[in-house]
């Protein structure tokens, strides 16, 4: 097998957006053939990966999920294995969370467990809330009794190396969508004579605003996020005809988020309707909340302890969304985080990248869940 940590940065220097990650899934499979690896199975959801590992002996069925995507954003490091592909980055630390598992499969075909099956999933598509639900609707489990689902995420701003990790709701549900507005275009000396979105555009911001509750600790809280704002054209003697706006919505509860999505719809067709504009919506990027079964957890938090890593238990959930989410509504399961550092550069920005340390912390923490189910 390669290097695990060269390999990490060959994937980081040659990074693949969501659903098009065919060099990423290539080189995996490269690697698991490397290690011994024999049952692989592809082409079921997008780039996703699904590989096989025995012990022969009947027991548990686990599952561990990483991810294969990396973001359209530029990268600003400067180091040798930045990335060569234009716009695009492993910002978030999915190269690593990929070498995490493939040191995983490394130290379990070295030493084999004792009963059970173990399912390492690489999971195209995570970023845009659709890997999961893909590989899922494939029916490509329908064949495995899972019996427990893991994953895990790196976290800047813990110590690193600590293990987070907490019952319950660990993210939240998180959906995006798109509004388009369609007016008129008019000359710009004539706007009455057109229909311009710029005033329904207003009305919309102030009324999602209205929603925000930030307050962690509160069952209602909800965050509204604008992402996006365009409107007519760089011409100016042309009144916009047009316009579209962009938002992200977070909350813990989904049935909560479901009432104020509905009250929303029901309030922007309103606004739409008062200007004569036609309006539609597109909703995009679903995440389910990620809910830790409770067994899952003191599954996570007894490995951690016996391979001696540092825990901590979480008073609240994060607030990012987690397409790992979908797998715990389907099977029991629980996500963990391992700290980046308290100083590292957050996910998504422009100076992130991943901190080769958190490899055989991982991995070892994948080995401990292992034991605490199959010895």
């Amino acid at each position: 097998m390669t290097d695990i940590f060269e390999f990490r940065k060959l994937l980081h220097a040659n990074p693949e957006l969501s659903n098009q990650e065919i060099k990423t899934s290539g080189l995996i499979i490269k690697e698991l053939k490397s290690i011994g690896v024999t049952k692989i199975f592809h082409g079921f959801s997008g780039y996703s990966i699904l590989a096989e590992i025995d012990s022969n002996e009947v027991g548990p069925m686990i599952l561990f999920r990483c991810e294969l995507d990396a973001l359209p954003i530029v990268e600003e490091n400067n180091f040798a294995h930045r990335s060569i592909n234009e716009g695009i980055a492993h910002l978030c630390g999915h190269d690593g969370h990929v070498a995490t598992m493939l040191r995983f499969a490394q130290k379990l075909m070295a030493n084999p467990f004792k009963k059970g099956k173990i399912l390492l999933f690489f999971q195209s598509a995570e970023e845009i809330g659709l890997g999961a639900k893909e590989a899922i609707n494939s029916g490509i489990f329908d064949a495995y009794a899972i019996d427990f689902v893991f994953a895990y995420h790196n976290i800047p701003g813990f110590e690193l190396g600590k293990i987070l990790s907490k019952k319950g709701l660990f993210t939240p549900c998180v959906e995006s969508c798109r509004i388009d507005l369609k007016g008129q275009n008019s000359h710009a000396s004539e706007p009455h004579k057109g229909i311009n979105p710029a005033l329904a555009l207003a009305e919309i911001i102030q009324l999602f605003d209205t929603y925000n509750q930030p307050d962690k600790v509160s069952d209602d809280f909800f965050i509204a996020t604008p992402i996006h704002i365009e409107m007519g054209e760089r011409a100016y003697g042309i009144s916009a005809g047009q316009a579209s706006i962009g938002y992200t919505f977070r909350a813990w509860d989904m049935a909560y988020f479901e009432n104020i999505k509905s009250t929303l719809i029901k309030q922007v067709n309103n606004i739409a309707d008062s200007y004569k504009l036609t309006m539609t919506i597109n909703w995009l990027e679903t995440f389910k909340a990620n809910v830790n079964d409770q067994t899952a957890y003191k599954i996570i938090k007894n490995a951690t302890k016996k391979q001696h890593f540092a825990f901590l238990e979480l008073e609240k959930p994060f607030e990012f969304g987690e397409d790992f989410g979908l797998f715990t509504t389907q099977f029991k399961g629980a996500m963990f985080g391992i700290g980046s550092g308290e100083n590292h550069a957050a996910l998504h920005t422009k100076n992130y990248d991943f901190p080769d340390e958190l490899i055989e912390i991982g991995s070892d923490v994948f080995i401990g869940i292992v034991a605490e189910l199959s010895n």
